[in-house]
C-alpha cells in the first residue's frame, strides 16, 4: 500500500492514495461532462472516467452530473414577435443551489434536494421535464436536506428547519409528516429498509437515530443518546442500511461510523479523527452498495471513502475541485438497486452520479 497526503489551502487535508484492493487514485477522463478534464479514450472513442488507475481493474465509473435546469429542459427560442417588441431572452438558468441529496425512482427520474432554493427537483430525462416541489397543503420547504424514495415512488424529505420529515407521492402531493411524537429537532439524512418496513431518521440535535414503521409512520425504536461510548452519538448526520438490515451511522463528533444490527444492537465502530485513509474529519452521508461495502462522504476531504463490511478502507473517489469526480462540500449519498451512486455536491451546486462496477463478490451482499 502506498499512501501520500496532500494539502489544500481551501479544504484542509485532502486524501490521496493508491490502495491495492479496490484502487485509489482516479483515472480522470471527461466522460459525460461539459467541463474539461484530462481524458482517456476507450476503443470505441468514448471518453471515460474510472477509479482506480490502470493497471488495476476499474471499480467505480463516473456517469453524469446535473447542475441546473438546462441539463434537462430545452431552451426556449425568442420568437420574431418578441424580438420586434424588444422582449428579453426567456431563458433563465436555475442552478440547484446547495444540492444536498439525490436519489432515483422506478421511472428513472432523478430527485434532488436543493437546500438553498427550498425545492425538491424531480428530473425526467426522457421527457426533458423538471417537476419542482416546494411543499404542499400549506407546508412549504425551508431547507430540504435528506432524501429517500421507496419502491412505490413515494418520496421522503427531511427538513431541519421544519423539524419534520415529509412524505409525498410520486406527483408531489403531501401524504403525511413525521416529527410530532416524539418531536424532531434537527432531522438530517434518511434511509429506508423496505424489507423490514422501516425508515431511519437521523436527528443531530437529539443525538439519536429514530426508526419508524414505514406503513404507519409510528416510532419503532430510538437508537443512541449523546455520549462517547459505543452506541452513543455526538451530532450524527448520515444513515445507511444494507439488505440484511444492518445500518451504519456517521457521527460528526467522534469522526467515526457506527454499525448496528437489525435488532438495534451496536456491532462495531470504525474511523476516527485523522487525515489518513480510513479516518475522517467531517463525515456526512453513508450508504451500502450491493456487496455490503460502506460508502462514506467526508465534507472536509471532499471525497467518498469506500470500506469493506468490517470497516477496512478499500479506496476513495474524489478530491477538491469543480471538474467531474471532484467535490466541494459533498453531503448526502444514495445508492440504488443497480449500484448507481448519487452524491450531493453542495457548494458546486450539483449532483454527481457514479456506477459501482463491483469488487470481489459482485451481487452478493455481505453482513457486517
Amino acid at each position: 500500500m502506498k499512501v501520500k497526503m496532500l494539502n489544500s489551502n481551501r479544504t484542509g487535508l485532502v486524501l490521496a492514495a493508491v490502495l491495492v484492493l479496490l484502487g485509489g487514485a482516479p483515472l480522470v477522463a471527461g466522460g459525460g461532462s461539459k467541463e474539461k478534464a484530462p481524458t482517456n479514450t476507450s476503443g470505441t472513442g468514448q471518453a471515460i472516467m474510472v477509479w482506480p488507475m490502470p493497471p488495476e481493474k476499474p471499480r467505480v465509473r463516473f456517469l453524469e452530473m446535473f447542475s441546473n435546469n438546462y441539463d434537462i429542459e430545452p431552451r426556449k427560442k425568442l420568437s420574431l414577435v418578441d424580438r420586434m417588441v424588444g422582449n428579453t431572452d426567456p431563458n433563465k438558468v436555475e442552478s440547484f443551489q446547495r444540492a444536498s441529496s439525490a436519489a432515483s425512482d422506478s421511472k428513472g427520474r432523478i430527485l434532488i434536494t436543493s437546500a438553498q432554493n427550498g425545492t425538491l427537483y424531480v428530473l425526467d430525462k426522457d421527457r426533458h421535464q423538471i417537476m419542482r416541489i416546494k411543499g404542499d397543503r400549506g407546508i412549504m420547504f425551508k431547507t430540504p436536506l435528506g432524501l429517500a424514495v421507496d419502491s412505490h415512488d413515494n418520496i421522503y424529505v427531511a427538513d431541519p428547519q421544519l423539524h419534520m420529515v415529509m412524505k409525498f407521492d410520486s406527483n408531489g402531493h403531501l401524504l403525511a409528516t413525521i416529527g410530532q411524537n416524539p418531536t424532531l429537532q434537527n432531522p438530517t439524512l434518511l434511509a429506508l429498509d423496505e424489507a423490514r418496513r422501516r425508515i431511519f431518521v437521523v436527528d443531530s440535535h437529539l443525538h439519536q437515530v429514530l426508526v419508524y414503521n414505514l406503513d404507519t409512520l409510528q416510532t419503532i425504536a430510538t437508537v443512541g443518546k449523546r455520549g462517547t461510548k459505543n452506541g452513543e452519538f455526538n451530532y450524527p448526520v448520515g444513515v445507511g442500511v444494507n439488505r440484511a438490515g444492518y445500518f451504519a451511522v456517521t457521527d460528526t463528533g467522534s469522526c467515526s461510523v457506527e454499525v448496528f444490527s437489525p435488532d438495534f444492537k451496536f456491532v462495531r465502530r470504525f474511523g476516527g479523527h485523522g487525515d489518513r485513509p480510513g479516518f475522517f474529519t467531517r463525515p456526512k452521508g453513508v450508504a451500502f452498495d450491493s456487496e455490503g461495502n460502506i460508502w462514506v462522504v467526508d465534507a472536509a476531504f471532499n471525497n467518498v471513502q469506500i470500506f469493506d463490511p468490517k470497516g477496512t478502507v478499500l479506496m476513495f473517489v474524489g478530491n477538491f475541485g469543480k471538474t467531474p469526480g471532484a467535490f466541494n462540500l459533498p453531503l448526502g449519498i444514495n445508492i440504488d438497486a443497480q449500484d448507481r451512486v448519487y452524491v450531493g455536491d453542495a457548494l458546486n451546486s450539483r449532483v454527481q452520479v457514479f456506477k459501482f462496477l463491483g469488487g470481489d463478490h459482485p451481487g452478493s451482499p455481505r453482513n457486517p
